[in-house]
């Protein structure tokens, strides 16, 4: 434990041990465990000495001033109160504590007064309690037990942890008047060359682009772009850049749609060789419009990342995606094909108290199954208890639709999952194939549409699927697997396909 040896720390430490009659050495021991528990390890003895104290029942004077505003916010100040009005909600994030002990949660809200703006970190436990609220941008709040930290740009923030509160002022007018969200916007005639903590509305010109970037220490992120224009001169535009912001909203804004960016700086950008004012918007830019939609992306992305750390000793981690098939042909098994925002294709068999769960399920639902196991090579999943999978109100645009599987049999690829409708050429043939595991039934068709043919096969239990069809009948196949042999392409059905007849 890095030791502090600044009189302040000493003082306070001495008045804690007289007044909670603890040996100098069972308190330090308790500030270690703090500081490993709280902050993911970026936090300061001094910090964690307050932590203690307030822990141990115990009020200690740090010898400053109680901030009356924001502005009056410094460094070093422990367990400060202030209030001030939420300008935006950045979405939570896992991440590596400094001592290697596991990982934590952490998001960020910037909040404002009449007089400065500052940018609050949220750590475990305070993260899933504030999505867990009805809170919102433009709502007043009183934030209390925050630490004052400085961040890398010199600028103070304010730090929370597990005795920290945050409560919205029901009743403003006892309150120093801060302005609303609406009294905040600037007008877009006047948007200065270099601005931040700002709040812009305009119509969405085009469609949104998602594109990713390396940054110069290596790692991947991505941004999304778009323009925006002056609600009542559409001559009058800029370019919007998002940053490493994954907000599913920022992918499905629509042409025309006026929209309140909160949150957002500007800047001169030299953007295919043109001067040009830019907006830019970071992790925390939310737009007003969508909110209700991105709290419940938030708070659904909150609860998985807790659930994956509370579950992480055990190697099985819950994961949110959309159902491209559902199979439930077995009377004791179901088995599901899901996509999850990686494009990865996982399949997942259904057994016992799950198979209640997958009774409700269909195509496109998102969901967050927790899996008794998971392979993550082979990108297969196990599900046997009640309340492995729950239905997820979040649209996800992030996550591919099931209609992505369409296709012709033309434009088939060399592997892959497909769904088709086809014509049946002939009629189903079922047979006894010899295999080195001894003698299985496989039962194929040869089939076609507009573009082109091909055969499919089904094995062992699944080729019963293909039996009683006949040359000229209609099928749809849902989520077949596509193989080829020698540069020749086939289909394959798997556990979670299914085959039904068209009508003629």
């Amino acid at each position: 434990m890095t030791t502090v040896t600044g009189s302040r720390f000493e003082d306070i430490l001495s008045d804690l041990t007289s007044k909670c009659n603890l040996s100098r050495e069972q308190i330090s021991e308790l500030i270690k465990q703090k500081r490993e528990r709280v902050g993911g390890g970026y936090l300061t003895d001094q910090g964690a000495l307050f932590l203690v104290a307030a822990d141990l029942g115990v009020i200690v004077e740090y010898g400053r001033e109680k901030p009356r505003s924001l502005s009056q916010l410094t460094k070093e100040q422990i367990s400060v109160t202030v209030t001030g009005r939420i300008l935006s909600t950045g979405f939570p994030k896992a991440f590596r504590r400094k001592d290697d002990s596991g990982k934590g949660l952490l998001s960020r809200l910037v909040i404002y007064d009449n007089t400065a703006t500052v940018s609050v970190s949220l750590w475990d436990r305070s993260v899933t309690d504030f999505f867990e609220s009805e809170t919102r941008p433009g709502d007043e709040v009183r934030i209390s037990g925050a630490i004052v930290r400085s961040a890398i740009d010199g600028s103070i923030g304010l730090s929370l942890g597990e005795k920290s509160q945050i409560q919205r002022i029901e009743d403003e007018r006892n309150s120093p008047q801060i302005p609303k969200l609406e009294q905040r916007i600037q007008a877009f005639q006047s948007v200065p060359e270099s601005g931040k903590f700002m709040i812009i509305r305009g119509r969405v010109v085009g469609e949104s682009r998602k594109t990713g970037f390396k940054r110069s220490d290596g790692t991947q992120s991505d941004l999304t772009t778009f323009t925006i224009c002056d609600t009542e001169n559409r001559s009058l535009k800029y370019r919007a850049v998002m940053w490493g912001n994954a907000n599913p909203v920022f992918t499905s804004i629509k042409d025309s749609e006026i929209i309140t960016l909160l949150n957002v700086r500007t800047r001169l950008s030299n953007f295919q060789d043109m001067v040009s004012v830019e907006i830019h918007g970071d992790e925390t830019t939310c737009v007003l419009e969508h909110w209700d939609e991105t709290r419940n992306w938030m708070k659904e992305l909150a609860k998985v990342l807790d659930a994956n750390e509370r579950r992480a000793q055990s190697g099985v981690l819950p994961f949110v995606a959309r159902v491209f098939a559902v199979e439930r042909a077995m009377e004791d098994r179901a088995y599901l094909l899901l996509v999850d925002s990686q494009n990865r294709r996982i399949s997942v068999s259904a057994s016992g108290e799950a198979l209640n769960d997958v009774s409700q399920l269909n195509i496109d639902d998102v969901i967050v199954v927790r899996p008794e196991s998971f392979d993550s090579v082979g990108l297969k999943a196990n599900l046997t208890k009640s309340k492995s999978i729950t239905k997820s109100s979040s649209k996800r645009s992030d996550i591919p639709q099931a209609s992505l599987l369409v296709c012709t049999v033309e434009k088939l690829g060399e592997s892959g999952i497909a769904s088709l409708e086809l014509m049946c050429l002939t009629d189903s043939l079922g047979r006894e194939i010899q295999t080195k595991d001894g003698p299985v039934r496989r039962t194929e068709i040869t089939v076609a549409d507009h573009t082109g043919e091909l055969k499919i096969y089904g094995w062992r239990n699944l080729s019963k699927a293909l039996e009683n069809y006949s040359a000229g009948d209609r099928i749809w196949l849902s989520a077949v697997e596509v193989q080829t042999h020698e540069g020749k392409k086939f289909l394959v059905l798997k556990n979670y396909s299914s085959v039904s007849k068209q009508k003629n």
